[in-house]
């Protein structure tokens, strides 16, 4: 048996940009917590715990709302909590949504990994998925089933030569973590103004997103991998699966979900009871991996 303690940082970090959907200037500050506090945002005073409980906007990205205050767009920087295996912080932010950066996850790794993590004194628990769990919207469905390891499956299906049909897994058995933390949000050409009329993509850009028109890549740079779209998707579902409030051990896999189905999945796990909470020192496997410690 191995144990693995709670992690935080080591010092405050500030992040400034700038909202994918509001457009708005944002600063971030993560401030080290401690064990068994969790991962909690401050917003006008207001603490606002990284769990689904409070997660109630999916318009393109993941909302968490409590007693009137909003902050939009976390799946991100919660993928890079999961990736660093970050418990325990707390994140001031002074606007409704968090800086999209470069549109991937990566930025806010550096940062973490550029702070340090500090090693808690308690141990780590999981959420280990004992039954199979699935949610189905038309012809969309997430399904988990209990496994050895985490291991996360994203399947798109698009009438586009450029992303198509394919699928994509991040397995926490293999040391991929980098290229899923580097994909980039993306969006179609035609689905822009359409965007913006409901109010969103105000800070869009080619610098903070990958943009498809038909078939083609706008961004001059291209693509970082062949299938980044297909791998973003996977980042935002682990982000997603993060507001469980524990790191998740199970199989998941996603047939074209999307944050709101997400949401429902986790809801579901939640409300069957469908895990049991395990420290690492009661695993029978060694399917967890996660970054050395800087």
């Amino acid at each position: 048996m191995f144990c693995i303690n709670q992690r935080t940082i080591k010092k405050e970090i500030e992040i400034k940009g700038i909202g994918l959907h509001s457009g708005q200037p944002v600063k971030l500050k993560l401030i080290p917590s401690q064990a068994d506090e969790g991962i909690n945002f401050v917003r006008n005073g207001v603490v606002i715990p990284a769990s689904i409980e409070y997660a109630k906007g999916f318009d393109f990205s993941t909302t968490l709302i409590k007693d009137g205050a909003v902050v939009r767009t976390v799946e991100h920087l919660m993928a890079a909590f999961y990736f660093t295996g970050i418990d325990n912080v707390i994140i001031e932010i002074d606007a409704e949504e968090v800086p999209i950066l470069d549109g991937s996850a990566v930025q806010f790794i550096e940062a973490i990994k550029k702070a340090g993590i500090e090693i808690l004194k308690a141990e780590k628990l999981y959420a280990v998925l004992n039954k199979e769990i699935t949610v189905v919207d038309k012809d969309k469905y997430i399904k988990g089933t209990p496994s050895h390891s985490f291991s996360a499956t994203y399947h798109a299906h698009y009438n586009n030569r450029v992303i198509g049909n394919r699928k994509y897994t991040y397995s926490n058995l293999k040391s991929d973590y980098e290229n899923v933390a580097m994909a980039r949000t993306y969006c179609f050409l035609e689905e822009v103004e359409m965007l913006q009329q409901m109010g969103l993509a105000k800070g869009g850009s080619l610098d903070n997103a990958v943009v498809f028109s038909e078939d083609a890549v706008l961004n001059p740079e291209g693509l970082r991998f062949e299938d980044e779209p297909v791998k973003h998707k996977v980042l935002d579902l682990i982000g997603d699966l993060y507001l469980l409030g524990f790191p998740l051990i199970g199989s998941v896999y996603s047939f074209k979900g999307g944050h709101r189905l997400n949401a429902e999945f986790v809801r579901k796990v939640l409300e069957e009871k469908a895990f049991d909470l395990k420290y690492s020192t009661e695993l029978d496997f060694n399917g967890i991996n996660l970054m050395p410690v800087q």
